[in-house]
């Protein structure tokens, strides 16, 4: 009795200080919100102050050591969210997630937001004179500068994530795939098309479609055997959003008021963002302050400029009419050769792209 009370003493010693260095190493991993660091670039001391709600208030004396400040503070705070933003746009979630997320990486590579960003990235980025691409720079060198210095966030550590430096490329990545949130003719076109196959074009009119709304059938000669593809579609859309870790943004609304309508005589602006609950949260609200601007915002991940915000003269918000801007076709494929497609009466050899 004497050696069972032993080892159970041990084993409940050993468990606590398993416990106590687990909680340990957690809270070693919290964001460090006091101190000094020794930020790369930065050319002058920058202060940064958290309020009650851990909204860093950065005080600096150029807004390109605001912005390396901006960039450091982000990713201290939310530099997974980043990682994942980044692989959801460049179809990358499989490499750290499994087999699971291999339908999610095929549809946003389909998209083509990568080859887009990388584009987009050389265009906009051929010089750095302008002030968005200086600041943007700055932004990254902070991201980055955390990366080789700061500490690894747990979730790199349990999936086996290599910390890697961003780039521009990311930043366009990750703005592809808002862009992608508001696309509503992913979720419409479907059920639409969907409706209108069951119940007939006229009935489109009940749900206030007008008539500008086309639908092409297939030729005569080519076999319709997909009436259903439509709701293949949509669920099959459903199921990988489902499956996607990274929220997406749903909608906005917003409304002005003219100064002359207003019986302060200013302009009164409302921007009501509708972002889905997450955790973490997608905005990351900052405030920035330099002897020639002040800057309050809320930024996305990665993202650096605040998309809802205000300086001293200016208020800006974001919202999306949910515009008809995407056609969906639907392709024919040919039974004999699978690699062809139907287009205006005969086959045509589809184009593919090899990712690895």
């Amino acid at each position: 009795m004497f050696i069972l009370r032993k080892i159970t003493i041990g084993l409940l010693s050993l468990i606590v200080l398993i416990l106590i260095g687990v909680f340990g190493y957690l809270y070693y991993l919290l964001p460090c919100y006091d101190g000094e660091r020794k930020i790369a670039g930065i050319k002058n001391e920058v202060k940064i102050l958290y309020d009650e709600f851990a909204v860093p208030h950065i005080f600096a004396q150029s807004n390109e050591d605001a912005f390396i400040a901006l960039g450091y503070a982000h990713a201290q705070d939310r530099l997974f969210q980043m990682e994942l933003l980044r692989r959801v746009g460049g179809g990358r979630l499989s490499e750290i997630f499994g087999k699971d997320l291999v339908k999610v990486d095929k549809l946003f590579r389909a998209l083509g937001i990568a080859k887009v960003a990388k584009k987009s990235a050389g265009d906009y980025f051929k010089d750095q004179s302008q002030s968005y691409q200086q600041l943007t720079l700055a932004y990254l060198q902070g991201i980055n500068n955390y990366i080789e210095n700061g500490k690894t966030p747990i979730e790199f550590t349990l999936l086996g994530i290599k910390k890697e430096k961003f780039t521009v490329e990311d930043v366009y990545l990750i703005s592809g795939y808002m862009a992608f949130s508001f696309a509503e003719a992913f979720r419409t076109d479907p059920i639409l098309t969907s409706i209108k196959n069951k119940l007939g074009e006229n009935y489109l009119s009940d749900i206030l479609i007008s008539d500008s709304l086309r639908f092409t059938t297939l030729p005569n000669n080519v076999d319709d055997s997909t009436a259903n593809l439509s709701e293949k579609i949509l669920s099959s859309l459903s199921d990988i959003l489902c499956k996607n870790p990274a929220p997406t943004f749903i909608g906005s609304n917003a409304w002005v008021v003219g100064p002359k309508k207003s019986e302060s005589g200013k302009v009164l602006f409302c921007n009501d963002t509708h972002i889905g609950y997450a955790a973490p949260c997608v905005w990351y609200e900052a405030h920035l302050q330099t002897p020639t601007d002040t800057l309050y915002g809320n930024f996305l991940a990665g993202f650096p400029f605040p998309l809802v915000g205000h300086t001293r003269h200016h208020s800006w918000g974001l919202t999306m009419f949910e515009n008809d801007d995407i056609n969906l076709y639907q392709e024919k494929l040919n039974n004999e050769q699978p690699n062809q497609y139907w287009h205006n009466n005969k086959w045509l050899p589809l184009e593919s792209r090899k990712k690895y």
